[in-house]
């Protein structure tokens, strides 16, 4: 898929926030990293939950400064993939509008992609809790 990378980078816990852009349909990238420092996700683990979001991104084109908008969003999940509470986002640069847009765009490719199955169940401590980047400005990926 072209514009989705995946970063393994450790993270300390965000508050989250989901970044934008699937490159499929923008120019930007998508990493998704473990949320607490300690406990980075091996690259299929990481890879399984960003291409699941990946196919359920959905975000009109043209939205004016859109590659200014980061968006971050904190996921807690089950031994079963499924998400717990409410997913944290948060969201930063460009336009009011856009970042009200890129945010609800985010979140529904989240839930709609959850629950993530192919997670390995005996690696529950490194993938309970994860972070979804998207990022419109990274055209290069």
């Amino acid at each position: 898929m072209r514009g989705v990378r995946l970063s393994t980078n450790h993270c300390p816990r965000l508050g989250t926030s989901l970044l934008l852009a699937l490159g499929v349909m923008l120019a930007g990238s998508m990493s998704v990293q473990a949320a607490s420092p300690t406990k980075p996700h091996g690259n299929s683990t990481g890879a399984s939950i960003r291409d699941d979001v990946a196919k359920n991104w959905n975000l009109a084109p043209g939205m004016e400064g859109a590659k200014h908008v980061n968006v971050r969003v904190h996921l807690k999940l089950n031994r079963s993939g499924e998400i717990v509470g409410e997913p944290k986002v948060t969201v930063t640069g460009g336009p009011k509008a856009t970042q009200q847009a890129m945010a609800a765009a985010a979140m529904r490719a989240v839930l709609r992609a959850a629950p993530f199955k192919n997670l390995p169940r005996d690696q529950f401590e490194d993938w309970k809790e994860v972070v979804v980047n998207f990022d419109a400005s990274d055209p290069a990926n």
